[in-house]
């Protein structure tokens, strides 16, 4: 078998993958292994653009080496109040160490700042990406536990993501946000720029219901509860606070997205919170999308020229304290960067 054969093979095995993954009867599998029907569709009533604070946080590797890495995270805020932002703020921009060891010891630090106690369980350095992704989910739940307790009642506060937990640590403190934010009267739900939701054995699901969506007929926003049996994956039962919902926001454009609300939400407050997200979903560059969310995602994001210039700060530093630049190359250099200037 030579190459050429075998990189031919391979698509056509990608594309078999991709088709059996996408049937052709998609949507007729989907209605009936999820039984549902025209009535299960309920449309979103138009309603006046309320108050909306919308959550979201931002890590990048900064740094990798053999046995540290050093990881750059920040969490924001942004208010809307009718079609205005009303305020906008943002965490200072945070360095945390991930190594040398076992236990992230910034992890414990922030954690105790945030919330006034240690975690119950430390932070392992074994997976660098995953911690610095724990580190970032600490400053939201954090900026998320401050606005549950501040914002006006009646108002939506949405969180980037979803209502399930990473780290166990962090299980009590949304379970609080949770709760604060529901005695004091607000809308809470988490929006999912995409999703690994799947059904029947690995069908997506957002394709599958929009299609059954339009086979039914149904035009303009609309939202439906998904039974929780009806996915696949183990991950949306566990660490989860949240039912998970599909939904449509724009009136004219279909944009399904997945969001959860809090467990045990009626359907009242489920209709109010669709009406109150669709208020919020009408914005030109991404119709369908809460642009809320958008401002805090643009606000937060730690980009490319962000993170080479903290790398320039950092090297900077370290040479002031007469840490030469071949110590640092031996600590932090990556023969990739060598390979690509060939």
């Amino acid at each position: 078998m030579d190459t050429r054969t075998s990189y031919e093979e391979s698509v056509q095995k990608a594309l078999r993958r991709i088709a059996d993954h996408v049937p052709e009867d998609l949507v007729a599998k989907f209605a009936e292994r999820s039984g549902i029907v025209r009535d299960d569709i309920r449309p979103i009533q138009p309603g006046p653009s309320g108050t909306v604070s919308a959550i979201d946080g931002s890590n990048a590797m900064v740094l990798e080496g053999g046995s540290v890495a050093i990881a750059a995270i920040r969490a924001a805020r942004t208010t809307f109040a009718g079609s205005e932002r009303a305020g906008r703020a943002a965490t200072p921009l945070t360095l945390v160490t991930i190594g040398p060891g076992h236990r992230n010891h910034d992890f414990d630090d922030l954690f105790r700042e945030c919330f006034g106690d240690l975690p119950h369980k430390g932070l392992d350095n074994a997976d660098p990406e995953r911690a610095s992704a724990i580190l970032r989910d600490t400053l939201e739940y954090w900026v998320a536990h401050r606005t549950a307790a501040t914002l006006p009642p009646g108002a939506l506060m949405l969180i980037d993501g979803a209502l399930r937990v990473s780290s166990q640590n962090h299980e009590p403190v949304l379970a609080d946000i949770i709760h604060t934010a529901q005695e004091r009267g607000l809308l809470l739900a988490a929006v999912a720029k995409r999703t690994r939701a799947t059904w029947g054995g690995g069908h997506p699901l957002l394709p599958a219901l929009a299609g059954l969506v339009a086979q039914i007929g149904i035009a303009g926003a609309w939202w439906t509860a998904i039974d929780e049996h009806l996915l696949d994956h183990a991950e949306y039962r566990q660490g989860r606070h949240g039912k998970i919902y599909v939904a449509s926001l724009h009136p004219q454009y279909s944009r399904p997205l997945k969001i959860e609300l809090p467990k045990e939400t009626d359907e009242a407050t489920a209709a109010a919170t669709f009406r109150a997200l669709a208020a919020f979903a009408d914005d030109g560059r991404i119709p369908g999308y809460p642009y809320p969310l958008l401002d805090a995602h643009r606000t937060v994001v730690i980009d490319e020229p962000l993170v080479q210039q903290i790398q320039q700060d950092v090297k900077a530093g370290l040479s002031r304290q007469g840490i030469r630049n071949r110590t640092f190359e031996d600590l932090f250099g990556d023969l990739h960067g060598d390979f690509e200037r060939y």
